[in-house]
């Protein structure tokens, strides 16, 4: 550290970057070391007169501090000449087999000074070197407040515990969106402006120094920055429960930019009942909350997408449940006012009712769905069938050049795109093959497949546009196309089917090669992309939330009716899924990864529900997207094994 040379008069020294300043009894000077860390030097204190003794224990002297800037979070100015510094100071909890670390926010006595411009200065460059990402300007938070969540407290403890932190402490821009009717956050979410920065950093804890942040930073400005949108959210925050997240996640996709402003970092804060997502991404409380916010740590998160017949395209990145575990959740929504404790009782309940649950179920593991995804799709199969019926020479999704009509159709693609402000089709590619824009190879865009899709129809009917390909090639049963569903991410392995039947096969003889059937009957079926389900059950323990694949758990049960062996085995999970500690005994529940997954309820007495939002009774058809979004998580993020 640098000597420190202190003129009183002047009060900062602008070579050291030094400040004279009066804490309580005592004086001093107080700097940032070149490493980030803040550090206050007492000045000297003599003892005058027979009873200075006696005036030095009254009014003790502040000692020496240095707060490291991995701990540092930022200054707060109490008036135009005084300032208190805020730090965090981190601590544990245990439950079972897992140990939460979270934070506590505390800060320095107050300190004044009698220069207010020095003052402002130095809460700055505090707040910059610590909590604005490594930039020159305060990142822009949009926050999304659901006042319905959980016991319905939400905007009561944003503005009361985070907002002070962000706002006041960080110096960050901080931007409030209520929510008033459900799927409003949808809206909100759809129609944000985003400074989307498609290069982000690991998800590795930061090296030292004080800029601790994961997301790009640096001194140059954004692509929207540059554009002139100084207004533009840099981090989309949900302040609510899991529901809110989801609905926001929807109108993230609903953009026509949204394969850029995925790219822009999701944070969940839990004020919700269930709060599986803040859980998963270690953020236990509001105040650790906040501090990932500060620091900016991301990972890559998985997300799939759910097609449901007719033409409904959802978004998850947390679970599909049905049976039980949607039972504990949807059916306890009365109970909101009891927090997580309702869960409990629903769990409770369940084992006491003994009901089991049929559906039908088939899953695509990731060894065969590498398999399945590098063979050419059905629906680029018949596209050049059709191609060929009308004398055409139509390329497939998966390589080869295109025809006239394909080439003009990614060109008026390219023209849209680069109108909406996101890259076009090649230029997607063309940085996938390159292996940019984020960890790992990003997945090209979906083609619309517009007239294509409209020749392979006319082909397949002699020209009259019928229906022989909406008719289920499995069973005779009415289907549907992937181009009747909204456009989105690609969907590689779901493509491999003629079409989307509307009745699921009764063996997985009639889909392609691969594909898995599960048992039809359940007492607690859940397939999970993050570790918990709330923040007090650990349903998914082990899982990984970025690893392309999710976990489908299930407990096998025999008829409708749960016996006296059944309903111990429920209980036990029941008992160990707040640690996750029922993984550990063998035979309760049996788990198997999915790329994908095919799934029709069967059972009218519960529900099927994603994210913790239910959906109507018709077949899902679901496929992973590896680390397609990126999420805040704590500066100390671990998942945790098995």
């Amino acid at each position: 550290m640098d000597s420190l040379r202190v003129d009183p008069e002047k009060g900062l020294n602008t070579s050291t970057g030094s400040i004279a300043v009066r804490c309580g009894a005592s004086t001093g000077t107080i700097s940032l070391t070149d490493d980030g860390a803040f550090c206050f030097t007492p000045n000297p204190v003599r003892q005058r007169g027979p009873f200075g003794w006696l005036t030095g224990w009254l009014f003790r002297p502040v000692g020496h501090q240095v707060i490291p800037a991995d701990q540092l979070l930022g200054a707060r100015l109490e008036s135009p000449r005084a300032f208190t510094v805020w730090f965090t100071s981190e601590y544990t909890t245990r439950t079972g087999h897992v140990t939460k670390r979270l934070y506590r926010a505390v800060h320095t006595p107050r300190f004044e000074v009698s220069d207010p411009e020095a003052a402002t200065k130095l809460v700055t460059q505090i707040r910059r070197t610590v909590s604005w990402w490594g930039r020159d300007k305060p990142p822009h938070v949009a926050a999304i407040i659901n006042p319905k969540a959980g016991k319905g407290v939400a905007a009561v403890m944003f503005r009361n515990q985070l907002l002070p932190l962000l706002r006041d402490v960080a110096g960050l821009r901080v931007s409030e969106h209520l929510t008033k009717a459900p799927e409003h956050a949808t809206l909100l979410v759809r129609e944000l402006t985003l400074n989307a920065r498609p290069s982000l950093s690991s998800s590795s804890p930061p090296s030292g120094g004080g800029r601790s942040g994961g997301i790009e930073g640096g001194g140059a400005a954004g692509p929207a920055e540059a554009a002139g949108v100084a207004d533009g959210a840099d981090l989309i925050m949900f302040v609510g429960g899991d529901g809110t997240l989801h609905e926001g996640l929807q109108g993230l996709f609903q953009r026509a930019d949204w394969n850029v402003a995925r790219d822009t970092p999701l944070v969940a804060v839990p004020c919700g009942s269930g709060n599986g997502v803040a859980a998963s991404c270690g953020l236990w409380d509001i105040t650790t909350a906040a501090v990932a916010v500060c620091r900016g740590r991301i990972t890559p998160i998985d997300v799939a997408t759910v097609l449901q017949p007719p033409n409904s395209r959802h978004y998850c990145l947390l679970s599909v449940v049905y049976g039980a575990m949607a039972n504990l959740d949807i059916g306890t929504n009365h109970l909101r006012w009891l927090g997580e404790l309702r869960f409990h009782l629903g769990g409770l309940w369940e084992i006491l009712r003994g009901r089991c649950y049929s559906c039908r179920v088939f899953v695509l593991p990731p060894d065969a769905a590498s398999a399945v995804a590098s063979a050419p799709s059905a629906t680029a199969t018949a596209r050049a069938g059709a191609a060929a019926a009308v004398g055409g020479s139509e390329a497939s999704d998966y390589g080869g050049a295109p025809s006239p009509s394909v080439a003009a159709l990614e060109m008026n693609n390219a023209a849209a795109t680069a109108t909406a402000g996101r890259p076009s089709v090649g230029s997607v590619a063309a940085e996938a093959r390159r292996g940019g824009g984020g960890e790992g190879v990003q997945e090209p865009l979906l083609k619309h497949e517009g007239s294509a899709c409209g020749a392979i129809r006319s082909a397949g009917t002699g020209g009259t546009g019928a229906t022989n390909n909406d008719r289920n090639d499995f069973d005779g049963t009415e289907g549907t196309l992937l181009s009747q569903y909204p456009y989105g991410p690609p969907l590689p392995l779901l493509s491999q089917l003629p079409c989307l039947p509307a009745r699921l096969p009764d063996n997985p003889s009639a889909l392609p090669a691969g594909w898995k059937q599960l048992t039809d009957s359940f007492a607690i079926f859940g397939a999970y992309n993050t570790q918990y389900l709330a923040l007090g059950a650990r349903a998914n323990p082990g899982g990984l939330m970025s690893d392309g694949a999710w976990e489908v758990w299930q407990l096998e049960a025999h008829g409708r009716r749960a016996g006296a062996g059944l309903r111990l085995r429920c209980l036990k999970v029941l008992l160990g899924v707040e640690d996750g500690s029922f993984a550990r005994t063998p035979d309760i529940m049996h788990v198997v990864k999915a790329r994908a997954m095919l799934f029709q309820q069967r059972d009218s007495a519960t529900w099927t529900v994603l994210d913790g939002e239910a959906v109507p009774e018709a077949p899902l058809y679901l496929e992973v997207h590896p680390r397609l979004c990126r999420v805040l998580v704590s500066p100390v993020f671990q998942e945790e094994p098995l």
